[in-house]
């Protein structure tokens, strides 16, 4: 009986610690860098154009220029990501459907000089997303 609660109460401790989240923004290191602002979109034939504006401010340490991430869904399905590298205000994505409901996910990505092989060179904002 004694092994059976010792075998129950180790299951109920790794459970409990499994399901433990921490948030992405809060377990790195440094100062966060801010999301993209005014990000728009417009649709030209076959096209979408997404613009946007990166923020004005910087994190001391953040090696310029910075990219941006890009996730793409179309109809609730995840249909890839990008990287754009020096500092891009825009995107165009083809080929448009009307029939399909896009969801565009933006994020800055900062690197900053480190030495230390545990502590991320990468740094990402906060995601700011347009769908229609």
């Amino acid at each position: 009986m004694k092994k059976s609660i010792f075998y129950i109460s180790i299951l109920c401790v790794l459970l409990c610690s499994a399901c433990y989240k921490e948030d992405i923004i809060t377990s790195k290191p440094g100062e966060p860098i801010g999301p993209v602002t005014n990000l728009q979109h417009a649709v030209a034939d076959s096209s979408i154009n997404l613009t946007w504006k990166l923020p004005v401010a910087l994190p001391a340490d953040i090696i310029k220029p910075v990219s941006v991430f890009i996730q793409i869904s179309i109809d609730g399905q995840n249909r890839g990501s990008l990287v754009i590298d020096n500092a891009p205000e825009n995107y165009t994505y083809s080929p448009y459907d009307a029939a399909k409901n896009f969801k565009f996910t933006l994020k800055v990505i900062g690197k900053v000089d480190t030495s230390d092989p545990n502590v991320s060179n990468t740094r990402y904002s906060p995601g700011e997303t347009v769908s229609f």
